[in-house]
């Protein structure tokens, strides 16, 4: 004899998780229920966030070659915004947005700093933020990555490599260029190379979309020449800094971007060669950040 069991059927959870939510980096439509942009690797609680708020966030480009310190810096920059050093704080939103602060600052806690970042798009760190900059301006909605220098240098050579990127630099309301001081001090301008190739890509994009150049024009570019610590002449005048070891460089963003300005940004205030397993490895002798929440609070200002 058969018994009959009621079981109730819920088919608002699966209308929910059958609704498409369009990824807020690349504009992939995605299932709501995915933890990542099925094309970009994004994390889709970005997205969901957006989706939920009456203004998009705005995006920040970070561009640099490899080793140039993004990741240093970028993770030291979101660790004082946290801790309201320097005039402007930040809430971070949801707690993806913590792992670039919490392996930085643990990196450089044990006395070395953090690898470089993988060239897998979902080791990427996504930072949500809410910066105030106590000006008397509403809060500022930020997004931006901690991107691998190699997938620039592959978005650059091969565009559309990585559809993350070139989504942020068509999209960014500000862009930080990342150079090494010390690597551009000696002669080294291979990540030059890196930098004008894409914004020469993104100039061709805007063209072929064919956008107004006015928009061009208004969007914000901060140069920031890291690992400034045994420069000091990059610290007191970065645009005279830039103009005698970076002049191509320079000159390219401002004929592209109008609206550029120089910065000179230190974290380590020095730094030593140690051998950990059986490796040579620069590592940080003390931890005296300088210049490093400028580049942020002038773009906030442009933007």
């Amino acid at each position: 004899m058969s018994q009959l069991i009621n079981v109730p059927l819920e088919s608002f959870l699966l209308a929910q998780r059958a609704a498409p939510l369009d990824c807020l980096i690349c504009g992939t439509e995605n299932s709501s229920a995915t933890e990542r942009c099925s094309r970009c690797s994004a994390p889709l609680a970005i997205s969901r966030a957006a989706a939920g708020s009456r203004r998009a966030p705005q995006l920040i480009a970070v561009v640099g070659a490899p080793g140039v310190g993004k990741t240093v810096y970028l993770g030291m920059m979101m660790d004082m915004l946290v801790r309201r050093v320097g005039g402007i704080s930040a809430c971070v939103c949801g707690p993806y947005s913590i792992g670039l602060q919490q392996a930085t600052t643990t990196s450089l806690a044990s006395g070395y700093y953090p690898d470089r970042t993988s060239l897998n798009p979902e080791d990427w760190h996504w930072v949500h933020c809410q910066v105030d900059c106590s000006r008397g301006r509403r809060r500022t909605e930020l997004v931006l990555a901690d991107v691998s220098g190699e997938a620039w240098r592959q978005e650059a050579d091969r565009p559309g490599t990585h559809p993350a990127l070139g989504a942020l630099l068509k999209k960014c309301s500000g862009m930080m260029i990342i150079a090494d001081a010390q690597q551009l001090h000696g002669g080294d301008h291979t990540g030059d190379f890196i930098v004008l190739k894409l914004l020469s890509q993104l100039e061709e994009s805007r063209r072929r979309e064919k956008r107004s150049s006015r928009r061009a024009n208004r969007t914000p570019l901060a140069m920031v020449f890291t690992k400034a610590d045994q420069r000091q002449s990059c610290l007191d005048d970065p645009t005279g800094f830039a103009e005698a070891h970076a002049e191509a460089l320079l000159r390219d963003c401002e004929n592209r971007f109008p609206n550029t300005r120089v910065f000179g940004a230190s974290v380590a205030g020095a730094s030593a060669q140690r051998t950990i397993g059986g490796h040579r490895r620069e590592t940080p002798l003390r931890i005296e950040p300088q210049g490093v929440v400028e580049p942020l609070g002038w773009l906030l200002s442009q933007m």
